[in-house]
C-alpha cells in the first residue's frame, strides 16, 4: 500500500460487540491504517454505501438486524467488500447472500489487514472506486417457464391467467404449474374463493431473504388446487405491502419457483415505470414485481378488451412493455370479449398492430392479437369453482404454447402461422347472419 492510503472501513453490530469495539481501538491507535467508520444500524449502512463516498469494506456482524440480500447487493455493487463477522449462532450461506470474505469474530489484527490487503482497495483522500467487474454467472438449474399475464384493472388479466393456468397444467410437455398472484392489487384469493390467505408471496419472498430454501420448505406458501390442475400462490394481503419486498429476494424466489415448476404464470399489474423513466426509486420499488416478472418472461401476454378505450389501454400496455426493455417479439396481444365476427376482428388486430407501430420504432412485426370470445357464464363458473371454458382456454393455451416453443426464435411468425392456417369449419359454429351484418 502506498503512503497516503488507507483504508475505509464501515462496520455494523449489535450493541457491546466485541469485535467492533476492538476493530475502533485498532483504528484510533493506528495498528491498522484503517479509517473504522461506525453504523448504528443497517439504515445507516445502506444510506453511507448509496452517499457516493468510496468505501473500501463493510465489517457485518451475523447478528445484525436487516442483514439480507439487497445489502450485500448494494455493497457489492460500489465496490466495498462486504465481510462478515461470524460469532457462530446464524447458520447462513453468506457466500450465497453476497458476502466476499466470512471471519470469525475472534480475529486478530493481521488477519483482518491480511483480509484487506487480499480484497479491499486501499483509498486515497481524492479516489474514487470502481465497482468490479460483475461475477460470472453459473449455469442455472432453473428450467421452468415464466408467463406473465397483465393488463390495466378491468381488462380480464387475472380471469386469462387462470385460464392460462389451467391449460397449462393439461399439456403433459409443461409440468407442474404454478399461478402466481403478483399483482399489487390482488385478486387470485377471491377468484378461487380462498378461505385463509397466509401464507403467500408475502411469505415465500421473505423465505428467500436471508438463504435459499430447500424446495419443499420454499412451497410451504404454495396452496394445491388438485381439482383445478395447478398450484396457487397468493399475493399481497394489502396492497402497501410492496414495501417489504427486497429486489434481491425477489430474484431469487422466480429462481427457486423456476427449479420447482415447469411452468409459472404469473398474474401482474400493468405499470412498469421504474427509476429509469421517473427519477424516483419509490416507484420502482411500487412496480417492482410487474418489472421483475415481465423481465424475466419467456412470453407476455398483454389483456386488452374490443372497445375503443380498450383498444388504446392495450396499446400503452405494450408500449410500455418495450420501454420497460421487454422484447415485443415476446408479447402477444390479447382481445378479450371479442367479437365474433373474422372481419371485425381482423379489423381489430390490423389496429393494434398500426398503433404499437406508430409508438415503437421497429415494432412492425409484433405477433398478431389473440381474439378470446364472451362469455356470460362466467360468474358462474368462479362461483361453483368449476374449470373456465374451453373457448377462451384452447386459444390462449395454444398460442402461448406456439411462443414458448419457438422461444427465441421468431415469434410472430409462428403465432401468425398458427392463427392463420386454413382449418375445418363445423356447419354453425360461426352463428349466423343477422339483416344488421
Amino acid at each position: 500500500m502506498n503512503t497516503g492510503e488507507r483504508y475505509v472501513v464501515l462496520g455494523v453490530a449489535p450493541v457491546r460487540r466485541e469485535w467492533f469495539r476492538v476493530v475502533g481501538r485498532w483504528a484510533n491507535e493506528a495498528t491498522l491504517p484503517i479509517e473504522f467508520i461506525r453504523c448504528i444500524s443497517t439504515d445507516e449502512l445502506f444510506s453511507r454505501l448509496e452517499s457516493g463516498r468510496p468505501f473500501s469494506a463493510a465489517l457485518i456482524d451475523a447478528g445484525a438486524v436487516g442483514v439480507d440480500r439487497d445489502l450485500f447487493d448494494v455493497a457489492n455493487s460500489v465496490g466495498c467488500t462486504p465481510i462478515v463477522i461470524d460469532h457462530g449462532l446464524v447458520a447462513r450461506d453468506w457466500a450465497e447472500l453476497g458476502a466476499r470474505v466470512v471471519l470469525p469474530d475472534a480475529f486478530s489484527a493481521s488477519e483482518l489487514a491480511a483480509t484487506l490487503a487480499e480484497s479491499a482497495q486501499p483509498i486515497r483522500r481524492s479516489d474514487t472506486l470502481t465497482p468490479p467487474p460483475p461475477p460470472v454467472a453459473e449455469p442455472s438449474e432453473a428450467t421452468g417457464r415464466i408467463v406473465a399475464v397483465t393488463g390495466v384493472g378491468g381488462q380480464g388479466a387475472s380471469l386469462l391467467s387462470m385460464a392460462l393456468a389451467q391449460g397449462m397444467s393439461t399439456r403433459a410437455d409443461h409440468g407442474r404449474v404454478l399461478l402466481a398472484d403478483l399483482a399489487l392489487r390482488s385478486a387470485q384469493a377471491m377468484m378461487h374463493d380462498a378461505r385463509d390467505v397466509v401464507p403467500g408471496l408475502t411469505e415465500c419472498i421473505e423465505a428467500h431473504r436471508l438463504g435459499v430454501p430447500d424446495t419443499l420448505e420454499a412451497t410451504q406458501a404454495i396452496h394445491r388446487l388438485p381439482d383445478r390442475g395447478y398450484d396457487l400462490l397468493l399475493g399481497l394481503r394489502h396492497e402497501r405491502d410492496w414495501m417489504t419486498i427486497p429486489g434481491r429476494a425477489l430474484d431469487a424466489t422466480f429462481q427457486t419457483f423456476t427449479k420447482t415448476y415447469g411452468c409459472v404464470v404469473a398474474d401482474v399489474n400493468g405499470d412498469f415505470d421504474g427509476e429509469e423513466e421517473t427519477g424516483s426509486t419509490g416507484i420502482d420499488d411500487r412496480n417492482r414485481l410487474a418489472r421483475t416478472a415481465v423481465r424475466q418472461a419467456d412470453v407476455v401476454v398483454a389483456v386488452g378488451t374490443p372497445t375503443a378505450r380498450g383498444i388504446h389501454q392495450l396499446v400503452r400496455t405494450i408500449v410500455a412493455l418495450a420501454e420497460a426493455g421487454v422484447d415485443l417479439g415476446r408479447v402477444m396481444p390479447v382481445v378479450n370479449r371479442a367479437p365474433r365476427r373474422p372481419r371485425a376482428r381482423a379489423s381489430l388486430t390490423s389496429a393494434i398492430a398500426d398503433l404499437v407501430a406508430s409508438r415503437v420504432p421497429g415494432a412492425e412485426h409484433i405477433p398478431n392479437a389473440i381474439h378470446l370470445p364472451e362469455r356470460s357464464a362466467i360468474e358462474d363458473v368462479l362461483r361453483d369453482g368449476a374449470p373456465l371454458p374451453a373457448a377462451i382456454v384452447d386459444p390462449l393455451t395454444s398460442a402461448t404454447s406456439a411462443m414458448l416453443e419457438h422461444a427465441g426464435e421468431n415469434c410472430d411468425v409462428a403465432v401468425a402461422s398458427m392463427s392463420e392456417e386454413p382449418v375445418p369449419v363445423l356447419a354453425g359454429s360461426l352463428g349466423v347472419w343477422s339483416d344488421d351484418d
